[in-house]
């Protein structure tokens, strides 16, 4: 019975999006229970989607007996036709958080999957074949809870951002006190081995969200931090790491101190220097927010709340792409999180937003992207569609 409800759910939504003369997508993956899309790459021919599908187990006899969640990547076509589903055969919780693609056709996941001897998380890579034709995977079992918030290629192999809660003594420029978060990075090759790793912070919480390469080599991380702030407040940190991670210091990383309560969510490195997209909580109420930094992490940074016709409404942003030339695309939730629908917008190269390029989608239920690509003129983001107790992968492909 509520499958049917959720049936009637996601014609809601289908029909309460914002039309055009363009055609539109809306795409549905998932079994019962709770199904999530956290990151998508495009293949040229359609598109990879990761995040974390329930496997259900059922019977004949008795029907639906249990389920497990694990880390699943959808292959679609250019229309969102759902081409195959690759999940790994543990039973083991696990996510994917990130999915990129290869040269060769084949793609790589990371995530995280649940320790089968405690309740901590590890970093776990999952190597998917081109057409389905299988799998490796590694699971990177160190001290502590860890898991991926993003993986990059690099001339070794491939480089993660990860988070860990391992404790490393009580130095406040090297060390991380029990239970808190520090930053994590892990190179492996292209077998999947550990080459090196290092976990880095200070003695508070602090979380990379996103790592690409640096106009000059190396690599930028940007992340949140609550080291200069209040025990409830935190500030965006800009974090440079050399090619070999073997030289991560606080000479090498920024905090940008604002008024209020920052996050980071996404960034991307610029000819002339970093924009970072993020969010503000004031009076209680999340509001997207900018930085433009020029030239080097140290240089000067412009930043503003992101409003539309001059309005502060209440939305989140989640992930940013490049689009065409000079613009961004911003995608998160908006409105509150509890009953939100998804919100694509694009921007200029400061975090202005172009007013005729926006589009909230959402209808009965509540809705959130979680990542967004630009496919030429196509924009395509995923995320979930959630209505009571289920949630389902969602696709949603348009142009502006």
């Amino acid at each position: 019975m509520k499958r049917s409800f959720f049936c009637l759910f996601l014609l809601s939504v289908l029909f309460s999006c914002e039309k055009d003369d363009t055609p539109e997508i809306l795409k549905f993956y998932g079994d019962a229970y709770d199904d999530i899309g956290y990151s998508i790459a495009s293949t040229g021919k359609g598109y990879l989607i990761a995040g974390q599908y329930t496997k259900i187990l059922r019977t004949p006899e008795k029907g639906i007996t249990g389920s497990y969640r694990k880390l699943a990547l959808i292959e679609t076509g250019s229309e969102g036709m759902e081409i195959r589903k690759d999940t790994t055969s543990s039973k083991l919780t696990s996510c994917g958080t990130k999915v990129i693609t290869l040269d060769d056709g084949s793609s790589i996941v990371a995530g995280y999957i649940m320790n089968p001897g405690s309740s901590a998380q590890d970093i776990y890579v999952v190597k998917f074949a081109a057409n389905g034709e299988g799998f490796t995977e590694k699971v990177y079992t160190l001290a502590g809870n860890q898991y991926a918030n993003d993986i990059i290629k690099t001339p070794e192999g491939y480089l993660i951002l990860g988070a860990t809660d391992v404790e490393r003594g009580s130095s406040d420029d090297t060390g991380n006190a029990s239970g808190k978060k520090d930053i994590l990075l892990l190179s492996i090759n292209n077998n999947l081995d550990i080459i090196r790793y290092i976990p880095y912070g200070f003695t508070g919480n602090d979380e990379g969200v996103a790592i690409k390469a640096d106009r000059s080599g190396g690599y930028v991380v940007v992340g949140t931090t609550d080291r200069y702030q209040s025990a409830t407040g935190t500030d965006v940190f800009i974090l440079s790491v050399n090619e070999d991670i073997s030289n991560v210091s606080a000479r090498s990383g920024r905090f940008i101190e604002l008024a209020n309560n920052q996050t980071a969510a996404d960034f991307e490195v610029t000819t002339d220097g970093y924009f970072i997209a993020g969010n503000t909580d004031s009076e209680g109420s999340s509001k997207g927010y900018a930085w433009k930094i020029t030239g080097t992490i140290w240089g000067s940074v412009e930043h503003h709340a992101i409003k539309f016709n001059d309005t502060e409404e209440a939305f989140t942003i989640n992930s940013i792409s490049p689009y065409k030339s000079n613009s961004f695309l911003m995608a998160g939730q908006y409105g509150s999180t509890t009953s939100g629908s998804m919100i694509i917008f694009a921007t200029d190269m400061l975090g202005y937003p172009d007013e005729g390029k926006r589009r909230i989608s959402g209808g009965t239920g509540n809705q959130v992207a979680y990542d967004v690509v630009a496919d030429g003129d196509d924009i395509v983001a995923v995320g979930k569609n959630t209505y009571e107790n289920n949630s389902m992968i969602t696709l949603l492909k348009f142009r502006f």
